[in-house]
C-alpha cells in the first residue's frame, strides 16, 4: 500500500500533504474496536480549531443495526446516554454512536468490573489513539472514569494550619434526593462529630452545580475532599461545579453514582 500511495504522489495524483497523510493512516493499523461484539471505528474531526473524538458503527442492514443495538443493551449501554443510533431505512446510512464521554466511562466502568471485552476495549482504543496521535484526547475523556472510586477518604486528615484547624474525615456517602445526588459528608474535629451535606443539580444554563453552607472548618474538609485550596477560609453559601464533582468521583461508594447521574442528566 505504501508503494502504491508513493506512485500516486510521484505521478502528481495526490500531493506531498495527502501523501504523508496516507502513509501515517497506514503506518497505523486499522482503526476498529470492538465493543460488546460490535466493531466500531475510531476517529476525530475537527472544526474551527476544535477537536473531537468519533467512534462510530455503520451497519449495512437493519438487521446488522438491531443486533448491534441489542448487543449494547445487554451489556450495559444505555440509548441516549451512553450511544445514539439512528436505523437504516429507504436508503438513508444508519449508524451508532457513542457518546463521548459518557460512553467511554461506561466501557471503562465494565474494564474495572473485570469484563474481559472491555478491557481489551480499552485497551485497543489506546492504542489506536497513540499511533494516529490523539491519545492525548481518548485520555482526557476516560480520566474521570479511570480515576473513579480510586480513594477512601475515611481517615484522611484536613488541616488549615493558617487558621488552626484540623480534622479527621470519617465517612463520604451518596444519598438521592428527588432524584438527585446528595453528599453527606461525616468528620471529627476536637472530639466533636459533625456532618454537612449538598445537593447537586442541574441548572437553566445547563451546567450541573450544587450549593453547600459552610463555616471555616466544614471549608478545610471539603477542601482536602475536592483538592480545591481555594475553598479553605470560605464562609456562608459557596457554589460548587462539575470540576468539583469529578473530584468528589474519585471517592469510594461515591464515584460510579456521581458519573452516572452526571451521564444521565446531561444526555437529556
Amino acid at each position: 500500500m505504501k508503494a502504491l500511495v508513493e506512485e500516486l504522489h510521484q505521478r502528481g495524483v495526490i500531493s506531498n500533504e495527502k501523501r504523508d497523510e496516507l502513509i501515517k493512516e497506514i503506518e497505523a493499523g486499522p482503526n476498529a474496536v470492538e465493543i460488546a461484539g460490535v466493531e466500531m471505528s475510531v476517529t476525530t474531526a475537527e472544526r474551527a480549531n476544535s477537536k473531537w473524538l468519533l467512534i462510530r458503527y455503520k451497519p449495512t442492514s437493519e438487521k446488522a443495526f438491531d443486533a448491534a443495538v441489542k448487543a449494547l443493551r445487554e451489556a450495559g449501554f444505555e440509548e441516549g446516554v451512553h450511544f445514539t443510533a439512528k436505523k437504516p431505512e429507504k436508503g438513508e446510512q444508519g449508524y451508532i454512536s457513542l457518546k463521548i464521554p459518557a460512553g467511554l466511562w461506561k466501557l471503562e466502568e465494565l474494564a474495572r468490573q473485570g469484563v474481559k471485552w472491555a478491557e481489551r476495549a480499552v485497551s485497543r482504543l489506546e492504542e489506536i489513539a497513540r499511533a494516529r496521535g490523539f491519545h492525548h484526547l481518548v485520555e482526557k475523556h476516560l480520566k474521570p472514569a479511570k480515576e473513579a472510586e480510586t480513594i477512601d477518604p475515611r481517615g484522611m486528615v484536613a488541616e488549615d494550619k493558617e487558621r488552626g484547624i484540623k480534622a479527621v474525615i470519617r465517612d463520604v456517602k451518596v444519598m438521592w434526593e428527588d432524584g438527585r445526588p446528595k453528599i453527606v459528608v461525616e468528620y471529627e474535629a476536637n472530639g466533636r462529630t459533625e456532618t454537612f451535606s449538598f445537593t447537586w443539580g442541574v441548572y437553566k444554563s445547563g451546567k450541573v452545580r450544587a450549593s453547600v453552607r459552610l463555616d471555616e472548618e466544614k471549608a478545610a474538609v471539603l477542601a482536602t475532599l475536592t483538592g480545591d485550596e481555594t475553598l479553605k477560609g470560605k464562609k456562608d453559601v459557596v457554589t460548587l461545579y462539575a470540576k468539583h464533582l469529578f473530584a468528589l468521583a474519585k471517592i469510594k461508594g461515591v464515584g460510579w453514582k456521581l458519573l452516572g447521574w452526571y451521564a444521565e442528566v446531561m444526555a437529556e
